[in-house]
């Protein structure tokens, strides 16, 4: 049976989370046997019949009460992996690490994406979904997450095609 995936946003730096632990934390918490993927804020869970909303919130809870972190969580099924890899227009690019899918927690109000004059890297709104293509890699890109955030108004978090590849594999 698929599974279900949890996004945690935010983990690193000074909201470094240890996976053993996390494991750990969520299921004393309730979420059930939970299995990550780098260290990066990746869950792969069996839903057991919960809503993504009752999900996200549970391992928010836990979050904050083991480690003291309000971190943002956004859950998609497998199957919602695989469709974001479908719809996905740079999915079979060669350079995987710098194709990235921002994932949001809610659909925009707005389905405009107006990107800043003179930038190489292409976006694509769809749905609950940015989609991002970075030419000359992330780390000085100003198209993080975060802006994403800013102009859409709902939180989100990104990861990479090949870390999305991982989780579908895991997930399946």
């Amino acid at each position: 049976m698929p599974r279900t995936v949890a996004l945690i946003r935010g983990v690193g730096g000074p909201t470094a989370l240890k996976m053993p632990a996390l494991r750990e934390v969520l299921a004393s918490a309730g979420v059930g046997e939970v299995e990550t993927l780098q260290v990066a804020g990746n869950v792969v869970l069996d839903a057991a019949g919960r809503a993504s909303g009752d999900i996200a919130q549970a391992i928010r809870d836990a979050v904050r009460g083991a480690f003291g972190f309000d971190l943002p969580v956004v859950v998609r099924t497998h199957a919602q992996l695989v469709d974001t890899v479908i719809r996905n227009p740079w999915a079979d690019a060669a350079e995987g690490r710098w194709v990235q899918t921002v994932f949001l927690d809610g659909r925009p109000a707005s389905v405009a994406l107006a990107l800043p004059d003179g930038i190489l890297e292409e976006a694509v709104l769809d749905g609950r979904e940015v989609f991002v293509r970075y030419p000359e890699g992330i780390g000085g890109s100003k198209l993080q997450a975060g802006w994403f955030e800013k102009q859409l108004g709902v939180v989100g978090t990104a990861r990479n095609a090949n870390t999305i590849a991982k989780l579908i594999a895991m997930s399946a």
